[in-house]
């Protein structure tokens, strides 16, 4: 119930001594509610030690793990492969150990599996049941200062200070209760909360709020190997004002994507989780408060505000967080940001002249934000049990206050417990292994210790798979970080190992085993594989996306001698092979289309693609080769007072690329920038050598040499005509391309010689 003082409205206390009868209600050990079942471990005979990569995991049963038969003593037995049945119960306790995991969870304050209030696109396993409370804290002076002093009720002067006391608690309840594809699921979950708050310069002096309830689902889903993708949506029930039950016009809703990046799924297992939520909360709480605000003729004080959690407009909630996994995910600090965006779909406006000094929306657009920095702990893993501790820091919305929107305190501490129980039973495991080879051994028993490693290179080749040539009814291992591996304990005689890495030849090595218990080493050489990729792609027409065939392609690595050449397709496709790794350039040129330049990665071992685009060559061209001078007839376009090259002036720069590459015998050219007289001349003189150095790199990106390019800028030094008029002006913001040094022309077709930049159409458009 939110409780504020207006006519004939009763004034109640909140009953301080129900928090720790709520917090009880959850100290309710796992193994009253459900059973556990022994931890399943013990390893399986006949699997190599080397490394813990390709050990099994650890199992336990009722039953030994593994039945061995002896015909004397000194005979050993070697275990058989693993039997279907066996197959089946390695899944059953991977499904285990993930549905232990879950476990894991914890609840936000709104009831969502997650942090404190970012939800994760991750929850528990269908069946689990998830309790938490969570007690909050606050006490400090900030709603009443010098900017916006508060009037006292008992003198009526203003003052511009205050003494706030908050305290509250959130019980929450949530199931996961059914399975969305094979890996995500949805669940349901609800919150209730109490809290109080008292303040020296209010009437009444203690505000409270009593049984506003949400109630929330969410699917969720992985649809990547570390991305998750979930979807939420909240109802909240709002208790009314001056008596007991719903306010029916302050329900409110929330909803929106949850995202999750777990880097725990990947091979190399970083302890590290970060989740985002991007939440629209359609926000009536206003609505509780209009009655007493009718009656008054004025809006409820910031304090009443603070204190009932009044929000008058909607809001874009963006929440963002990062947890950490220590000591066995026993230990979880995670800090999170979370933004309210006022989003006015209520057109609520306040008065100017507001009684109680608030700034309005409508002015000043101040979006509420706090950090929270806090850490979970899982005292016993397993368990299910977790305890939290997390501290709230004001951002915005602390110091200035909108009247539309809820103060934000400057700290709050937030201090809970959560239980998740799983009311599935884990089914018994037996697990057995038959005898199907004997081998008479004596009583000599040793291991083999190997490294994997490169030809002539001692360093170790790391996960390459070391399997027995003829024994496959032995495990196999895989070498760890240092290439190095260790057999089980062998008997005497002669062992052969096939090998095989990723980017090496497979390999064999040997090694005796004589009588004894000595361990011996062995060493396997595996060759690299060459360190070359493919580049493959297809040249396309850039408007109709249609094939160009019979294009010449040069692929340029940027190596002495590492230039290769070869046409298109009928389908416009080509592939090069045995490329060095490193970047490479692709130099395209095809029949009635302007030069293409495209760069690229060439990774090792793969096929890298890279695809073209050409333009048509103009029927007109617009770009001419003079005595001089490259001159165009079109301007080449920027962003105003900025050197960033709008798009519309592309087809223009791929025609003058077109003119250099097609012309070698044009050696050096200057790229000259110029203004007209607007502004001062130290501006235009920095803002033409910036808009020439843009060409310049911009040619340089598709195709140009870099040592045939000059970039100058000359600023209002140099103008064309009289800075009088706008279109005189506009003459004088221009870009030139001045011929520097040229071979003489021998191919008057390919570059026919036009008149002067002074004799063609101006270059306006700076």
């Amino acid at each position: 119930m939110h409780h504020v003082a207006y006519v004939g409205a009763p004034r109640r206390t909140l009953a301080l001594t129900t928090l720790p009868l709520l917090l009880c209600i959850g100290l309710v050990p796992r193994d009253a509610l459900a059973q556990t079942a022994a931890p399943i471990g013990g390893p399986v005979s006949g699997t190599a030690s080397a490394t813990a990569d390709v050990a099994p995991p650890p199992v336990a049963a009722p039953t030994p793990a593994v039945t061995t038969v002896t015909k004397a003593p000194s005979v050993a037995t070697v275990a058989a492969p693993l039997s279907a049945d066996e197959t089946a119960d390695a899944a059953v306790e991977k499904e285990w150990a993930d549905r232990d995991r879950k476990l894991g969870e914890s609840m936000t304050l709104s009831g969502g599996t997650g942090l404190l209030r970012t939800q994760h696109a991750q929850g528990g396993a269908p069946g689990q049941i998830r309790l938490a409370f969570t007690t909050e804290y606050f006490s400090a002076s900030f709603l009443c200062t010098r900017e916006y002093p508060c009037r006292d009720p008992r003198s009526g002067k203003l003052v511009a200070g205050d003494t706030l006391n908050h305290i509250g608690g959130t019980l929450s309840l949530g199931v996961t209760f059914a399975k969305l594809g094979s890996q995500g699921a949805f669940e349901g979950y609800a919150t209730t909360g109490a809290y109080a708050n008292s303040s020296d310069v209010n009437r009444p002096g203690l505000l409270q709020v009593l049984g506003d309830t949400t109630f929330g689902v969410k699917a969720y889903s992985p649809i990547a190997k570390t991305l998750h993708l979930g979807l939420f949506a909240e109802l909240m029930l709002i208790n009314g004002t001056g008596s007991v039950g719903l306010s029916g016009s302050g329900t409110s809703a929330r909803f929106g994507p949850a995202f999750t990046v777990d880097l725990r799924e990947l091979d190399s297992h970083p302890p590290l989780r970060f989740s985002a939520n991007v939440s629209y909360n359609l926000d009536n709480r206003g609505q509780v408060v209009q009655d007493a605000e009718a009656v008054r003729g004025t809006p409820i004080t910031r304090i009443e505000r603070f204190g009932l959690n009044i929000n008058r407009v909607d809001h874009l909630d963006v929440n963002v967080g990062a947890e950490l996994f220590l000591a066995d995910e026993h230990v979880r600090p995670f800090v999170e940001y979370g933004l309210a965006i006022p989003v006015n779909r209520q057109n609520y406006f306040c008065k100017l002249n507001n009684p109680s000094g608030d700034h309005c929306l409508a002015n000043d657009q101040i979006a509420p934000s706090k950090i929270t920095i806090g850490s979970r702990f899982l005292p016993w893993k397993g368990t299910g049990l977790s305890l939290i501790a997390a501290f709230d820091i004001g951002v915005t919305g602390v110091k200035t206050f909108i009247e539309e929107t809820t103060p934000t305190p400057p700290w709050t501490l937030f201090i809970g417990a959560g239980w998740a129980i799983d009311t599935q039973s884990r089914p018994p495991t037996v697990k057995t292994r038959n005898v199907e080879k004997i081998v008479e051994i004596g009583q000599s028993r040793a291991r083999i210790k190997g490294l994997v490693h490169e030809k002539d290179k001692p360093t170790g080749v790391a996960n390459a798979i070391v399997s027995y040539d003829a024994h496959p009814e032995i495990t196999s291992m895989a070498s760890g970080p240092d290439g190095r591996f260790t057999t089980e304990e062998l008997p005497e005689g002669i062992y052969k190992f096939n090998v095989r890495a990723d980017g090496y030849r497979d390999a064999i090595c040997e090694a005796t085993m004589p009588k004894g218990t000595q361990d011996v080493t062995v060493d396997c050489v595996v060759d690299a594989l060459p360190r070359i990729g493919t580049v493959s792609g297809r040249v396309r027409d850039a408007e109709t996306q249609d094939a160009v065939p019979n294009a010449s392609i040069k692929l340029s690595t940027g190596m002495a001698g590492g230039d290769l050449s070869l046409t298109s397709d009928s389908t416009g496709g080509f592939r090069f092979e045995n490329v060095p790794p490193g970047s490479v350039t692709l130099a395209v040129d095809a029949d009635n289309y302007l030069a293409g330049v495209q760069t690229g990665d060439v990774k090792v071992r793969q096929d890298n693609t890279i695809d073209v685009q050409l333009r048509h060559r103009p029927k007109t061209s617009l770009v001419n080769i003079g005595k001089t001078e490259i001159t165009i007839k079109q301007a080449v376009q920027f962003a105003t007072d900025s050197a960033i090259i709008l798009p519309e002036s592309f087809p223009l720069l791929t025609e003058v690329a077109d003119v250099f590459i097609k012309n070698p015998r044009i050696k050096r050219v200057e790229v000259q920038g110029h203004t007209d007289n607007t502004g001062t001349p130290e501006r235009n003189k920095t803002l033409s050598e910036q808009r020439a150095s843009a060409v310049r790199s911009w040619l340089m990106a598709h195709g140009v040499m870099p040592d045939r390019l000059v970039a100058k800028g000359y600023g209002q030094e140099k103008p064309i005509a009289p800075n009088v008029t706008a279109a005189t002006k506009a003459k004088n913001r221009r870009v030139q391309f001045v011929i520097l040094e040229q071979d003489p022309a021998t191919d008057t077709k390919a570059a026919p010689a036009k008149a002067d930049a002074k004799k063609a159409a101006p270059n306006v458009g700076f």
